[in-house]
Formats: C-alpha cells, structure tokens, sequence
C-alpha cells in the first residue's frame, strides 16, 4: 500500500476540515465505562501490550490496542480516516504530524490538562519539533526521540591495528579501504541507505550536516544543490558504493531493523544507523556477534552534527471521549502514573530515548544504558542533533518518499552529483 499523496489526500478529505473546529466544542465529561482504541506501528507490540494491561488495571481503562504493519501503518490511517473510523489515540511519524493537523485528524493538546508541565520537562529542540509549523500548537507528545549516530567494530579495527575510530569522513574511508585491502571485511562500510521516511534521507540530512552543509533553507526550500557540503557527501557515497565498500544489498532493504541486523553478523567495519539500534547491536548477545559491548559509538565525523527528530502520540480531533483519551496519551508520552513508567520502559527493553532529561538521573537508567553503550557519549551526541522545520511543510511525506529514488539513482552513478542534486531541489519547488 502506497501513502497517499498531498493533493489526493487534500482532494479527498474536505470533510475532515471540520473536524477540529468540532474538537472544540467536544464534551469534556469523562466516559470511563467508554472503550479508548489506540493504534500504532508494530514495533514490540507485545510490550505496548504490557503497559496497556497496566494502564486498564490501574487507571481503569477500557483501551484496545491494534498495531499495524510499519509500512502500511500512515496509508491505513488516512485511508480508515476518510471512511469515518476514528481511533482515539494513534502513533504519528514526525513526517506526517503537521499534514494530519491540518486536514483536521489530530487536534493540538495545549488546552488539555498537564501540558505546560510536560511542556517544561521536554528539552527546547524536541518540544520544538513537536510544535506545528507556525510555533503555536503542541501537535503530539513524545513517543521517542532519536537521531543518527556512528557505530563501529572495535575488534575489527583493532584487528587492523586501527586504535581510535574515524573523526572524519576521510578518514572513514582510508579505514574501509584498507580493511577491504586486508582482506578483513568485503564490505566495511554499512550505511541506512534502505527504503522508508527513517532511513536513506535521514542518513543523507545527517551526513550533510556533519559536513557543514544546509539541505533547507530559512523558508524550508532544498538547497542541496547549492551546498559544496551536500555535493562531498554524494560524491563520497558514489565512491564507496562504485569500490564495492558497501553491500548493495542496503539499497533494496525496506526499513532500518532489517540493515542494523545485518551488523549482528560482525562482517562490517562501521555503521549509521539511529541511536537505539546500538542497543541490540552492543547489548544482546543472544541475538549479535558483537555483544557485550563490542560495537562501539562514536561521535558522528566531521562537525559532530546530525539529524534529530520526535515520534509521537497524537488525539484524534473527532474522539467522542476526549477526557480518556488524553488521559491514556498522558500515560504513555509523559508522566501519569509518576515514575515515566512507559519511557522507563522503553528506555530498559529497546534502548528507545526520549526527551525528559530527568529520565537519565534516574539509577535504574544509567545502570542499563551502561550495559551497552557509554551514556554521557550518547548524551553528548545528543546536544548535536538538528532538528529541521521542513518536515512541517505539506510536501515533505510526498517530497522524502519520491526523493529516495533520486538519491539511490545517484548513489548507483546513474545520475551526476550535480544533476541529481538539482533534481531534489527541483522536486521540492514542483511540489510546494
């Protein structure tokens, strides 16, 4: 199933305008004995399970959960959407949120009750990537938050004699060529270069802010083509990928679980991938050659800088229990039952952030963080993230959907560095 673009979407959903006006004027009286449903991409669904049944049990709640499939999951929820079901309660990738509000699915939470405290809590990057595109509205809160990091073999490079991990792009290159020479590994080099809105354009985002280059401007246009720093990362992504220091097979993987399981295997050198993959990687032997802790983080090279972004839960704008409704998304993305019971969670089984700094003094926190990655590294890193306004705009799922296609085409050599960066930007404008 493909995401339904922009202008199919818009043509389709004039009905759904109304429906934030009508959020407003939604009765606040609370209806415990009336179901919440509460839907979300498979990602650990039995754990999601797990803290639903305590959240039923302890806030006596009625909610149904329902995942869905990762990449069907947006397409489906517009499509059920425009045939008027409402699920009270929804993940949202950061790439949709602002398309959703304003075709009136979600309704923005500052009226609700607790926001300004959770508001507080959040660091100022993360509560402002949750914001609509003028600044004015909460659109969801925090399901996790994460951004691309640099991981690497250490035995390998240590194998290589190589004592301390590339601090640049160059340098990377100079350790893959040579562990490629040595015979140490086919394909040093493992890169997100897979299909999805969290893999190959986040990568490219990431790389171009670790060389100093911009790929939006101040009115959130592509100026790729016009960023000496955008055009050294193309070229040097055509290099690897032309003398084979990269497994081709990243290119027609279809989400970023399946490339960072790749890694388990310890036939790579290096790997950029979101920080909560590390987790698996570094810290379950039973599933990864290289745990304990053999696969290491790194600072991203060059500037140090990176992609950064907030996934979220978000209110349906024509829930007919809205009280209930806000009081399990309190639960889930902030702090309800008083001990970030969910992100607690989330932080000991899948190494997911968040962005509640108080999370981190927490000692049951530090001491499993400590099993598989260096925390005050992670956290460093952190401080580096970028956070765009881009995605904000009502092009940009349709713009980072066609978009891959033009990266792996370059990638592949089939387009010039300057012609396929030109062709981004030229998409973006054809679209806006």
């Amino acid at each position: 199933m493909r995401t339904i673009d922009r202008r199919t979407f818009l043509r389709n959903a004039g009905v759904l305008g109304t429906w934030l006006a009508a959020s407003n004027v939604l009765s606040r009286a609370a209806h415990a004995d009336k179901p919440i449903t509460f839907s979300g991409w498979v990602f650990k669904p039995d754990t999601v399970r797990d803290y639903v049944n305590f959240y039923n049990r302890k806030f006596g709640g009625q909610v149904k959960y329902e995942p869905l499939p990762w990449v069907q999951y947006h397409p489906t929820m517009e499509t059920r959407a425009l045939a008027g079901d409402v699920v009270d309660v929804m993940y949202c990738v950061h790439n949709n949120r602002q398309r959703w509000y304003e075709n009136g699915l979600i309704r923005p939470m500052d009226d609700l009750p607790g926001v300004d405290e959770l508001k507080k809590k959040m660091t100022p990057a993360n509560l402002d990537s949750l914001k609509s595109k003028d600044g004015s509205k909460l659109l969801g809160v925090p399901y996790f938050t994460s951004l691309f990091t640099l991981i690497y073999n250490e035995p390998m490079l240590q194998q290589a004699g190589i004592s301390v991990p590339a601090r640049s792009w160059d340098e990377l290159v100079e350790h893959c060529t040579k562990l490629k020479k040595d015979r140490i590994s086919d394909t040093p080099y493992l890169p997100n270069w897979s299909h999805g809105p969290s893999e190959t354009m986040p990568q490219f985002m990431s790389d171009c802010f670790s060389e100093g280059a911009q790929v939006f401007d101040a009115q959130n246009r592509v100026i790729v083509d016009q960023e000496p720093g955008a055009a050294r990362t193309m070229e040097r992504w055509q290099k690897m990928y032309r003398t084979g220091l990269v497994n081709p097979e990243v290119l027609t993987k279809t989400s970023s679980t399946d490339v960072h399981r790749l890694f388990w295997a310890g036939r790579y050198a290096y790997h950029t991938n979101h920080s909560y993959y590390l987790k698996t990687i570094a810290g379950e032997p039973q599933n990864s050659k290289l745990a304990p802790k053999k696969a290491r983080m790194a600072m991203y090279p060059g500037t140090g800088a990176t992609y950064m972004w907030t996934d979220s839960y978000v209110v349906n704008a024509r829930t007919k229990a809205l009280d209930d409704a806000w009081k399990l998304t309190r639960f889930l993305g902030g702090n309800l039952n008083g001990d970030w019971y969910v992100q607690r969670q989330w932080c000991l089984i899948a190494g997911l952030d968040n962005p509640y700094p108080e999370m981190y003094e927490h000692p049951e926190i530090v001491q499993s963080y400590d099993r598989w990655v260096d925390l005050k590294l992670l956290r460093l890193q952190s401080t580096k993230g970028k956070v765009i306004g881009a995605y904000k705009e009502p092009w940009y799922a349709e713009y980072d959907t066609k978009a891959l296609a033009i990266v792996h085409d370059i990638i592949r050599g089939g387009v010039t560095v300057p012609k396929g960066l030109k062709q981004l930007a030229s998409l973006q404008k054809s679209l806006a």
